[in-house]
């Protein structure tokens, strides 16, 4: 690239950049400026080292919703109580001491009537954005969120790649704790084909619906939390919907049947249906023809280098505006206005399943001695050139339970 400078600029470019320049005495333009020929170095795709990223998921949105018994399903930090164990198959109380919304690197937080995220606690846990209690028969979910700061790994948004791992623990609770599994140090690895997936170590416990003193640890087990596509990375991070409509899966031993119609029909991957299967849940995570099946399939997930500067879900950003209000993805015209930075801040797509639509109330029986019926189916590189390009211009500056037992009636 070839460039006239002044003699101030051209002593501060040459300075600055230590870029190869050829001066020759009395050679250059009449007005008395010299030519220099700059080699601008190319730097090349920059890998960003991620020191404090985050990950931010609803599961989905059953992860948030009213049992048909014990209250609700809710998210915790850790696991249960000091070592994980719940001492059997129960409803929990807060005396007992199991739940945590902060644990480490990880909390639970929800959101307010302004549209603002608060740390959850175990009163709120069953309580919608209004403080409504969400019930198997409403139509509300709770949106609570897990997320996880101090994610280490590397990033490279010019080739679309990234790897970025986390420390620390949550727990997915269903039926007040009858049933729980939890999930240890998640990895996030995106390919350069717009690929991704988010894996993690689970455990939990498994029991039996007919003895629930029948109770026991089960084996850690490496699982597919996400699967995700079309990812595209910007300067701060992505968000996407994991894969779940159209998904297919063979369901475990035991288990109720996919239902492969209907606009809700998919699955969470396969190998974490598996691992379902020793929990007694593997139909919540699943189309199975209930009545839940809309409140299955996965929550937006949210990736961000740095947690002191982490997406925030869109339609939850209090005072965002009419398209936010709406949930409305406006990356287009974000990016035209602002760049990456400012499309990157509103990044949360529409289809996020916080809100369900009404279900109606349904009525469990259950013989003494039963529990739950069985039967019923359930940014360095930009500064660099940035500078050359002032410099150049003369500026000079710039468990659970077996078999599916805990399919309600409508689950």
């Amino acid at each position: 690239m070839r460039r006239l400078l002044g003699g101030a600029a051209l002593v501060g470019a040459l300075l600055l950049l230590g870029a190869p320049a050829a001066l020759a005495a009395g050679e250059g333009s009449d007005d008395g400026a010299i030519e220099v020929g700059v080699t601008i170095p190319d730097l090349g795709d920059q890998q960003l080292d991620i020191t404090n990223g985050q990950l931010r998921w609803s599961v989905n949105a059953e992860s948030g919703a009213g049992a048909f018994f014990g209250g609700c399903n809710f998210l915790m930090a850790g696991v249960p109580g000091a070592t994980g164990d719940a001492g059997s198959a129960k409803v929990w109380t807060e005396q007992d001491g199991l739940y945590r919304a902060t644990d480490g690197a990880v909390r639970i937080d929800r959101p307010t009537s302004d549209g603002s995220r608060v740390t959850a606690d175990w009163a709120s846990r069953c309580s919608d954005r209004d403080g409504v209690t969400v019930t198997a028969g409403n139509n509300r979910v709770t949106e609570q969120h897990v997320v996880l700061d101090g994610g280490v790994g590397t990033a490279d948004p010019q080739a679309g790649t990234a790897q970025i791992r986390w420390s620390g623990t949550f727990t997915v609770v269903f039926y007040g704790g009858m049933t729980y599994w939890w999930a240890s140090d998640p990895m996030l690895t995106v390919s350069a084909d717009g690929t991704a997936r988010l894996t993690a170590t689970a455990g939990g416990y498994s029991t039996s619906m007919t003895d629930t003193a029948q109770w026991s640890r089960l084996a850690d087990t490496t699982v597919t939390l996400a699967e995700l596509s079309g990812v595209r990375l910007t300067d701060q991070g992505f968000s996407a919907l994991p894969a779940y409509r159209g998904v297919a899966v063979a369901t475990p031993a035991g288990a109720a049947a996919q239902v492969r119609t209907g606009a809700d029909w998919g699955s969470f991957p396969q190998d974490f249906v598996d691992f379902q299967g020793l929990t007694g849940q593997a139909a919540y995570w699943y189309s199975s023809g209930s009545a839940a099946d809309e409140r299955k399939p996965a929550g937006t997930l949210y990736a961000s280098y740095d947690a002191a500067a982490a997406l925030v879900p869109v339609a939850e950003r209090p005072g965002g505006g009419a398209a936010q209000s709406a949930g409305v993805d406006d990356r287009a015209a974000r990016t035209a206005a602002g760049g990456p930075a400012a499309a990157a801040a509103a990044v949360a797509p529409a289809s996020d399943p916080l809100s369900v639509p009404a279900v109606a109330t349904q009525t469990v029986t259950q013989a003494r001695g039963a529990l739950i019926p069985a039967s019923v189916p359930v940014a360095a590189q930009t500064a660099a050139w940035g500078a050359a390009g002032l410099l150049l211009a003369g500026s000079g500056t710039i468990v659970g339970f077996r078999k599916g037992w805990l399919v309600l009636p409508g689950r």
